[in-house]
């Protein structure tokens, strides 16, 4: 591969791109994406990578998100599949390229010397990360080479303890931190093998991930928690169930939202016979900023479970690991700003060697204090040095002075409704005369969404939940089209609320009879 990137790298020079030029990459689980993004290297160009998914609100949607990211990013060029760049067309001010073009030209050059290229060194950038998208209006970092290195030393060393027999899989896009940093690079930089499977592939029969780990002995995976509760899903549903040996999984990461301790126990007994052992479970916390990594579990360990005490709900809560050598976390009062002791609830601040202080556009600068620690957005406790995590401070509810939290609302509904399913509702605030008040948006199926007689006792029995463990009234909205979800597979709360307020999300059933 490395011969092929430096030819590749050779093509893109011809094209007249310049030193630090900016490249969008449709991020693709193929080997023409790892082959431009290795020649970017080679090159001295920046590459963007991001997804590319049509989601509510449909094309037009999707063309302005990529366009501000074109603004943003000050991106030269945009490098996709032919099929990406068909449904774009005319959209977009810069030029397309495409992948296999690219790469099929390159074959005829001769091997490029590497003085007739210009690699990046250690101070300069590597690419640009985007957030995760839970808004249409995804922040950019750029990522140097020495925050990379840092990041993933740590990672490696203290987060996985990485062996010289292990082996990684990976089905997470390359467009998230994870996919990217933590299964690509990291395993080029470890000198390791990682099998890759694409997200469209893992999302059609979670199964896929399960059986290609037992055949390859895989030894690292990592998933949000979705991709658990697909995966055991999909097993108990088959009835031919394929014979899996998980035995020599001893690092199952697993983060990107609130984590249940009964779905870690419920996914362990599943695959129990099959050799999965729940002490392979590695709960983690990191964020864009900190380009990729800030707390792991202890590897070997079983996870460690708190219970959380809100003003609504007790319920266990698994925690996302200790501090990274190097990093730190500390909690503090989003009023004074001062620091809280053990097991209070307030923001979360980190800070770290690896830690990116401003987006690219410097619109909208990294909150940071004077120690140099950057505001996560998200809320949670230390307790014995664990970080658990409660949720995001934007997805909070405030109803007549009292904070109301989303996830709250959302696990205690699925608890006691739990066929609602898992991303398919959520709590949102949304204002009605001038007062501010609860709504629950919630994913229902075409068939069901024809019997309003079940919808309506559905929607009471939602509501008098809500009464009792909140003390509100809510309006429980039906829809039939899913919610929008995060590129690391998180409930995309802002996103869903967006598009209800804007009209984009066609409401099926209204609690309260506003069709």
């Amino acid at each position: 591969m490395q011969v092929q990137s430096m030819q590749v790298a050779l093509q893109l020079k011809q094209q007249g791109f310049s030193r630090h030029d900016r490249l969008i990459f449709m991020a693709e689980t193929t080997p023409d994406f790892l082959l431009l993004f290795f020649a970017c290297q080679y090159l001295g160009l920046i590459p963007c990578p991001i997804a590319f998914t049509v989601n509510l609100g449909g094309m037009s949607t999707y063309i302005e998100k990529l366009n501000r990211i074109i603004t943003s990013s000050q991106a030269k060029a945009i490098i996709s599949s032919g099929t990406v760049a068909d449904a774009i067309g005319q959209s977009v001010s810069i030029p397309t390229l495409i992948y296999s073009e690219i790469v099929h030209q390159s074959k005829s050059l001769l091997q490029p010397e590497l003085s007739e290229l210009a690699p990046f060194t250690a101070d300069e950038p590597a690419y640009i990360q985007f957030s995760s998208g839970s808004t249409t209006h995804p922040k950019g970092v750029q990522i140097s080479q020495r925050d990379l290195h840092t990041n993933i030393y740590a990672v490696l060393r203290y987060g996985m303890k990485l062996r010289p027999e292990d082996r990684s899989f990976n089905w997470l896009p390359f467009h998230h931190n994870m996919g990217m940093i933590g299964f690509l690079l990291a395993s080029v930089y470890g000198q390791r093998t990682v099998d890759c499977l694409s997200a469209e592939n893992f999302v059609q029969n979670p199964l896929i991930w399960l059986e290609l780990m037992s055949q390859y002995k895989t030894a690292i995976t990592f998933a949000p928690v979705f991709g658990y509760q697909f995966a055991m899903k999909k097993y108990a549903e088959s009835e031919n169930k394929p014979s899996l040996d998980l035995s020599s999984l001893r690092v199952a990461g697993i983060g990107g939202d609130l984590i249940s301790p009964d779905m870690l126990k419920m996914f362990a007994g599943c695959f129990a016979s099959s050799g999965f052992n729940y002490q392979s479970f590695l709960p983690s916390y990191g964020l864009t900023e900190t380009t990729l990594a800030v707390t792991a579990s202890d590897v070997d360990q079983p996870p460690v479970i708190d219970t959380l005490t809100s003003e609504l709900i007790q319920k266990p809560i698994v925690s996302c690991g200790k501090a990274l050598p190097g990093f730190e976390v500390k909690i503090v009062d989003g009023t004074t700003q001062t620091k809280l002791s053990e097991r209070e609830i307030g923001q979360i601040w980190v800070k770290g060697p690896s830690i990116i202080t401003r987006y690219i556009d410097d619109q909208a600068p990294v909150e940071s204090d004077d120690e140099g620690y950057i505001y996560t957005g998200d809320l949670g406790y230390l307790w014995q040095d664990q970080l658990f995590i409660s949720g995001r401070e934007k997805d909070v509810i405030i109803i007549r002075g009292r904070n109301i939290w989303a996830q709250d609302i959302e696990w205690s509904l699925l608890q006691t409704i739990p066929q609602i399913g898992v991303n398919n509702v959520a709590a949102i605030g949304i204002n009605e005369q001038q007062e501010e008040r609860m709504a629950i948006l919630v994913h229902t199926s075409e068939e069901l969404a024809t019997d309003h007689t079940q919808l309506h006792q559905l929607a009471t029995k939602i509501q008098n939940l809500t009464r009792k463990i909140a003390g509100v009234q809510a309006r429980v909205l039906f829809t039939t089209r899913k919610l929008p979800l995060t590129s690391s597979g998180k409930l995309a709360r802002a996103q869903a609320k967006e598009a209800y307020l804007s009209g984009n999300m066609a409401i099926i059933y209204d609690s309260e009879g506003h069709i």
